[in-house]
């Protein structure tokens, strides 16, 4: 056995021994309002100061991280979170985008960056577009070995998860594009831009139906992530005619769209958003007003309210406690989580922007009426 190999096996052994805790399983069954707490993968690297392209690059040594990443979850915050021992194929953020020919690179420290030097950046011709292959297209065969590797250190003992593609088209058109051309383009060239939003639905459906071919699957569920849904970067007007109607194809493809995820403020679409049918699970950040939101979604729609790191990291035990009532108290009646999401490195020492999370974990469960856990 490699040295490599026997980490695997000793953090292995350790997350199976964690897992099986009453405390751990008792999180299974609680009801909601639950509450939740994350690193962001930059926070990890700021915490242990490894170069994340490894844990992109090397399956093994992304196992190691990743049953690192749940043993500490276990020992610092004591959300409501369950933790499986569960493993996930993952080669970095946006991983889908080089299917369209969008390539991506990830600093040291987690950052993603987008390469601008597509053909159709400089010229609006769909021709130059092409399609993808599931087997070698982008970086699928990277992530066919990663995932291949992961299974062989599993051995059947855990499952491994395979990502799927939930980019949605203005994310992948305005990486194409660029912002200001893309813009640009859905006043002086409409056509163009609904030709694109059409071709890459269409690419995405393609690889689902490889996907689900490759693995033998039947299940289409899938979101839809557009993080440049943010109005007024987007108006409303552009999501009506070039969001929706590509959003509307999507869901009859999958049969259901449980979740749309964007990274600003989503209020301005919030009713148009409603005409999916099959939209259960609403975000709330920080962007997106919580009273308006209670006004636009139906009480039957389930609201995952997210917290701006700052609004955790930063914040005193009398603000995390007056923001954690408000949020209850206006969402009462309704099914609904809280989390602090995002968490990275905000003070010079990161000791305490772990207890920050801690402290709020704490007020948290004063709120929600959780009693105390135990092992």
């Amino acid at each position: 056995m490699t040295d490599s190999l026997a980490r695997i096996e000793k953090l292995y052994e350790q997350v199976v021994v964690r897992v099986a805790e009453p405390r751990n399983q008792a999180k299974k069954d609680l009801p909601f309002p639950k509450f939740f707490s994350y690193l962001e993968n930059l926070g990890w690297v700021q915490l242990w100061g490894f170069d994340i392209n490894r844990s992109y690059d090397d399956a093994d040594y992304a196992a190691q991280i990743q049953f690192r990443i749940k043993l500490y979850n276990m020992d610092k915050f004591d959300d409501d979170a369950y933790v499986d021992a569960n493993l996930g194929a993952g080669i970095g953020m946006y991983w889908d985008l080089p299917l369209i020919g969008v390539g991506v690179r990830h600093q040291a420290d987690g950052v993603p960056i987008f390469s601008e030097d597509h053909p159709i950046r400089k010229s609006p011709d769909l021709r130059l577009m092409k399609p993808h292959d599931f087997l070698t297209g982008g970086e699928m065969p990277k992530l066919l070995r990663f995932y291949n590797r992961m299974v062989e250190i599993a051995r059947g003992r855990f499952s491994v998860s395979f990502p799927t593609w939930c980019r949605g088209p203005l994310d992948m058109a305005i990486a194409l594009r660029g912002y200001e051309q893309f813009v640009e383009d859905t006043m002086e060239r409409p056509q163009f831009v609904h030709g694109l939003m059409q071709y890459l639905i269409d690419e995405r459906m393609r690889w689902w139906d490889a996907y689900l071919r490759y693995f033998n699957y039947t299940d289409r569920t899938a979101g839809i992530a557009d993080d440049w849904i943010n109005i007024p970067f987007i108006s409303p007007a552009m999501f009506q005619e070039f969001c929706m109607p590509y959003y509307l194809q999507l869901e009859k493809y999958h049969g259901k769209i449980p979740w749309l995820h964007s990274c600003g403020n989503k209020v301005p679409v919030q009713k148009m958003i409603l005409g999916l049918k099959t939209c259960t699970d609403h975000e709330v950040n920080h962007w997106t007003d919580l009273d308006a939101t209670l006004a636009n979604i139906p009480p039957d729609k389930f609201l995952c309210v997210n917290l701006l790191n700052t609004e955790v990291l930063l914040a005193s035990p009398a603000q995390m406690e007056s923001d954690l009532r408000r949020i209850s108290e206006k969402c009462a009646g309704r099914r609904y989580q809280v989390v602090a999401s995002a968490i990275e490195k905000v003070h010079e020492d990161m000791a305490e922007d772990i207890a920050q999370v801690q402290r709020w974990i704490a007020i948290a469960k004063k709120v929600f009426g959780r009693e105390p856990a135990t092992s």
